[in-house]
């Protein structure tokens, strides 16, 4: 069975089995799936200033909030 039937397959049985329930949004946890592999990704990265570029490329500006928080953890990260 190739990979996008099996995922689809997936997705239904995951949404009937949980018939009752409160409702998975399927799309939002796509996302989010999507979201935490590429944090995988640059979490990865070895070098400081690849790291950056990754994440300036990614949509953070220097000096924001969220571009202060991922150079930090990824520096607490680093061993």
């Amino acid at each position: 069975m190739d990979d996008k039937r099996k995922r689809d397959l997936e997705d239904v049985m995951r949404t009937e089995s949980r018939r009752g329930r409160r409702p998975v949004d399927l799309e939002a946890r796509k996302k989010r799936d999507e979201l935490l592999n590429d944090m995988r990704k640059l979490l990865m990265i070895r070098d400081e200033e690849e790291f950056l570029n990754a994440t300036r490329a990614a949509g953070l500006r220097d000096g924001s909030q969220e571009f202060e928080k991922v150079l930090r953890i990824w520096r607490e990260f680093r061993p």
